[in-house]
Parts: structure tokens; C-alpha cells; sequence
């Protein structure tokens, strides 16, 4: 879960710096939606290793 949250925020951020130099309306907004959900994504697999440690660690 650690690498895919590493791997998710490096796609989530390059997709927004990419987003940033379309010149296309339309495609920065897909990019930057597409970017915000693997930053999300980010997110949601690194709340997943903490939880899991921290359950680990008291039981």
C-alpha cells in the first residue's frame, strides 16, 4: 500500500503540471480531473498504511 501511494501521488502530480500546459480547455480539465482522483487515490492507500501499523502496533 505504501508504493501505491507514492506511485499515485507521482502520477497525480505530474498529470497536474501537465494539465497546466494544454492549451485545450476540454483536456485540462480531464487531466486535472484524472489528477485529482490518483491524488485522492494517494490519499485513501496511505490512511490504509497508517491504520494498518497502528493495528498492528496495539494488538
Amino acid at each position: 500500500m505504501k508504493t501505491l501511494s507514492v506511485i499515485s501521488y507521482a502520477i497525480g502530480c505530474i498529470l497536474l503540471m501537465i494539465s497546466c500546459f494544454t492549451v485545450s480547455i476540454s483536456l485540462t480539465w480531464w487531466l486535472g480531473g484524472i489528477a485529482v482522483a490518483f491524488l485522492i487515490g494517494g490519499c485513501i492507500f496511505q490512511f490504509n498504511v497508517v491504520k494498518e501499523t497502528h493495528h498492528n502496533r496495539y494488538y
